[in-house]
């Protein structure tokens, strides 16, 4: 189900734009849910979502600034803004906006663009972790993972800008990751991707980190490796 937010000050936009989304995936038989907000502080309230649809000219916090500050929490949702000023479009790819559409919008090119993100979404779905963060839930692709460690009954995954932890154990974690992904040591799970070389008890990745390689699961990591670098055609 792909969870949709619409945030808009014209109550009148609001519910227009919502009902709209709603006639649009009905249509597709996308399962999906909508909530309506009217002001940006009621948002960044919620939980994260999969998809917002951000008015940029509204009062008190704009969509310009409310997705900045949902960015730098760590939200990772897909951004639609919608404005009647094409010049903002540049000021939208600053927060890593998908599109932008311009007011009064027209139904076939939102209908183009739900779609298409709805198919990009189902896709990052498949590619990526999803975990339940108190409140929110969410999304990491299994690229952007560098390693996994459990502390007590807490995960801790760590991304080359931030860690976010979570409750669960390795052991249940393991089996969902890629081949990517190996067990390193008790305690830590590491990404291949981000493995930069290592020695008889230690793992250093691409950021510097350094991360504890068991003595006996050396060999079997230097197999996963070796195995893991001719895949990528990086030995012969």
């Amino acid at each position: 189900m792909i969870r949709i937010a619409v945030c808009e000050d014209e109550r009148i936009l609001l519910e227009q734009l919502t009902e709209d989304i709603k006639n649009i995936l009905d249509k597709h038989s996308i399962p999906y849910s909508v909530k309506a907000y009217a002001n940006g502080n009621a948002l960044l309230a919620c939980e994260e979502f999969d998809l917002l649809f951000l008015d940029i000219a509204m009062r008190s916090l704009n969509g310009l600034e409310l997705a900045k500050k949902l960015r730098a929490r760590g939200d990772e949702s897909k951004l639609v803004f919608i404005t009647a000023h094409r010049q903002y479009a540049v000021d939208a790819y600053d927060v890593q906006a998908f599109h932008y559409l311009i007011k009064p919008i027209d139904l076939k090119k939102l209908e183009a663009v739900l779609l298409k993100l709805c198919s990009l979404l189902k896709g990052e779905s498949e590619q990526a972790l999803i975990f339940r963060q108190g409140t929110l839930v969410r999304r990491i692709p299994f690229e952007r993972i560098l390693y996994l460690e459990v502390v007590n009954r807490k995960i801790y995954l760590y991304k080359s800008e931030e860690s976010v932890s979570f409750y669960g154990k390795l052991n249940e974690l393991e089996p969902v990751l890629p081949d990517t992904f190996f067990r390193c040591h008790r305690s830590y799970i590491v990404n291949l991707d981000h493995v930069k070389h290592y020695k008889k008890e230690a793992i250093w990745l691409d950021n510097e980190c350094i991360v504890p390689l068991s003595r006996r699961r050396h060999q079997a990591f230097g197999l996963a490796f070796m195995h893991y670098l001719k895949k990528r055609g990086d030995v012969f």
